[in-house]
C-alpha cells in the first residue's frame, strides 16, 4: 500500500516537473500517466473531476490533482497532490527569480533551449489525445459532429496564438473573433446541457439565437458591446442550461440524493491548518501580509480561462508604474516573472503569485529571507484559493454527478478539451520559437524545424519503442539543448 502511494505521489511530481504549458496542456499528461500508464484513476472519475475543475476558479492542472489525490488519500491526499505538481515550477521560478541580479541572460536563454525539447514532447501527446477524442467520436458515429466541435472551438479561441506565432515571422494581424477559454466551454457546456445531444430544430434554433450574439458580445472585437444584452444572455442561457438538466424525470428525483458534508468540513479544515502553519511567519515579516493574502485569494477565485487570464488579474491587483509597500512595478513584472512563468513548468497561477509574493517581500529592503517567507505565503493562497474552492464544488456536484445530461458530458468533455489544445499548442509553438527573437528569419526557420523534428522522433519513440515517458523527456531535452546552441 505505501508503494502504491509513493507510486502515484511521484507520478504527480514528474508532472509537475515536466508540464510545461500549464492550465489545459495538462489534462492529457495527467490523464496518460495516471489513467492510462498507471491505472490509477478510472477514466470515468477522471473525465467527472476534469469536468469539475474547468467549472471552478482557479489552478486547473492543481484542482485536477487535488480531486485525484482525494480519491487516494482523503484530505491528505488531495493536499499532497496539489504540492507535488505545483510546487516545482513554483519554487524554480522563485530561486531564478531571487538569483535574476547574478544570473546571465545566457542562462534563461538555456532554459528556453531545453524548453522546446519539453514542448515537442508535450505537443507529442496533445495530439495523442485529441487523435483519442476523434477515435472515440468516430466508434460512437460522431465523427463530423466531433470536426465541427474543435473547429468551431479552434477558430474562435485561437486567432489570437495563430497571429502571435506569425508575428514572428513578420506577417502582423489581429484576430477578428476571439474568446477565452471560459467563454468556449459557457458555449458548448450551455449547448450540450440545453440540447442533451438531440439535436432538434427547435433546439438547433434557439442555440444559435443565443449563442451567435453571446459570442459577438465577448469577442474581442466586441460586435456587440451592451452589457445589458450579454447579461440578459447569460441569464437566459442558465436557465435553459437548468432546464435541460432537470427535463428528466429520473433525473428529478436523484436530486434526493445525500452526499455525506462531513469530508468537505475535513478537507476545508486541512487547508486552513495547512494555510495557517505555512503563512504565519510572513505574517510577522511583512507589515502588508493581509492585504497581500486577501488579494491573493481574489485573484485566484476570479480566474477563470487559464495562465493568460491570470496574468491580467495579476496586473490589475498587483502592479503599477513604480513599486509600492503592496504593489510591484512593471518592469519587475513583465521583464522578470512573466519570462519565468512561461519558461518553467507548473501552474502559471501558482507560479505568478509565489513570485508577486517574493517581489513584494524582497523589495523596500525587505531582503531575500522576508522574499522566500512571502512567496511562500503566495504559493500556498495559490494552492488554498484553488483547492478550497473545487472542494466545495466538487461536494454540489456529486449530487447531480448521475444525471443523464452529465453522462453526455463525460463524454464529449475530450472532444471540447481537443478544441482548447490548439490554441495551447500554438502558445507552445510561440514560445519555442520566441528564443529566436532578434535573429535572423533562417534561424527562426531551422528553429522550427528543429520543434517538428523532436516532435516526430517523439511520435517515432512512441510507435516502435517502450521508452517511458521521462526518458523521452530527457532525450527531447538534450537534443533541444544541443541543437538549439548549434542554431543560435
Amino acid at each position: 500500500m505505501k508503494s502504491k502511494k509513493a507510486g502515484w505521489l511521484l507520478s504527480f511530481l514528474k508532472i509537475g516537473l515536466i508540464g510545461f504549458g500549464g492550465g489545459t496542456s495538462l489534462i492529457p499528461v495527467i490523464q496518460q500517466e495516471m489513467v492510462e500508464n498507471r491505472k490509477l484513476v478510472s477514466k470515468d472519475d477522471y473525465d467527472s473531476d476534469v469536468i469539475v475543475a474547468s467549472i471552478t476558479p482557479g489552478a486547473l492542472p492543481v484542482e485536477i490533482s487535488g480531486c485525484i489525490g482525494k480519491r487516494f488519500a482523503g484530505a491528505r491526499g488531495m493536499l499532497l497532490a496539489a504540492l507535488c505538481i505545483a510546487l516545482p515550477g513554483s519554487l524554480a521560478t522563485v530561486i531564478l527569480l531571487s538569483c535574476m541580479s547574478v544570473l546571465d541572460q545566457s542562462v534563461l536563454t538555456q532554459i528556453e533551449l531545453v524548453a522546446i525539447g519539453i514542448s515537442a514532447f508535450i505537443i507529442s501527446m496533445l495530439t495523442g489525445y485529441i487523435k483519442n477524442a476523434f477515435k472515440w467520436a468516430k466508434e460512437h458515429d460522431r465523427l463530423f459532429i466531433a470536426i465541427g466541435i474543435v473547429l468551431g472551438v479552434l477558430v474562435l479561441n485561437s486567432g489570437k496564438s495563430i497571429f502571435k506565432v506569425l508575428g514572428l515571422f513578420g506577417i502582423e494581424g489581429s484576430p477578428f473573433l476571439s474568446i477565452s477559454t471560459v467563454d468556449i466551454l459557457v458555449v458548448t457546456f450551455f449547448v450540450l446541457l440545453f440540447t442533451k445531444c438531440k439535436f432538434t430544430i427547435p433546439k438547433i434554433i434557439i442555440s444559435t439565437v443565443l449563442v451567435i450574439p453571446y459570442v459577438l458580445c465577448v469577442s474581442k472585437a466586441h460586435l456587440i458591446d451592451n452589457i445589458y444584452v450579454l447579461r440578459s444572455i447569460q441569464f437566459i442561457m442558465l436557465g435553459l442550461s437548468c432546464y435541460g438538466i432537470l427535463s428528466d424525470d429520473k433525473d428529478r428525483k436523484s436530486l434526493k440524493k445525500k452526499v455525506p458534508v462531513k469530508p468537505l468540513i475535513k478537507e476545508e479544515l486541512a487547508w486552513l491548518i495547512f494555510f495557517v502553519s505555512l503563512c504565519t511567519p510572513a505574517f510577522f515579516v511583512y507589515p502588508e501580509f493581509l492585504d497581500f493574502i486577501g488579494r491573493g485569494f481574489v485573484s485566484s477565485i476570479i480566474s477563470f480561462g487559464g495562465g493568460d487570464a491570470y496574468l491580467t488579474v495579476a496586473d490589475s491587483m498587483f502592479v503599477s508604474e513604480d513599486a509600492t509597500a503592496t504593489m510591484i512595478s512593471d518592469d519587475s513584472f513583465y521583464s522578470q516573472i512573466v519570462t519565468l512563468v512561461n519558461v518553467l513548468p507548473g501552474s502559471i497561477l501558482c507560479k505568478t503569485l509565489t513570485a508577486v509574493g517574493y517581489e513584494l517581500g524582497f523589495q523596500n529592503g525587505g531582503g531575500v529571507l522576508r522574499g522566500y517567507l512571502v512567496a511562500l505565503a503566495g504559493f500556498v493562497c495559490s494552492i488554498v484559493g484553488s483547492c478550497s474552492v473545487v472542494s466545495l464544488v466538487q461536494y454540489f456536484f456529486k449530487k447531480i454527478e448521475n444525471f443523464r445530461v452529465f453522462e453526455i458530458l463525460k463524454n464529449w468533455i475530450k472532444v471540447i478539451i481537443s478544441g482548447l489544445l490548439g490554441s495551447v499548442i500554438l502558445s507552445l509553438i510561440f514560445s519555442s520559437l520566441k528564443v529566436t527573437q532578434g535573429q535572423s528569419e533562417l534561424t527562426l526557420i531551422f528553429a522550427l524545424a528543429e520543434l517538428v523534428g523532436i516532435y516526430i522522433l517523439n511520435l517515432v519513440l512512441v510507435k516502435f519503442t517502450k521508452i517511458n515517458a521521462g526518458l523521452r523527456v530527457l532525450i527531447s531535452s538534450i537534443l533541444a539543448l544541443i541543437i538549439g546552441n548549434i542554431i543560435i
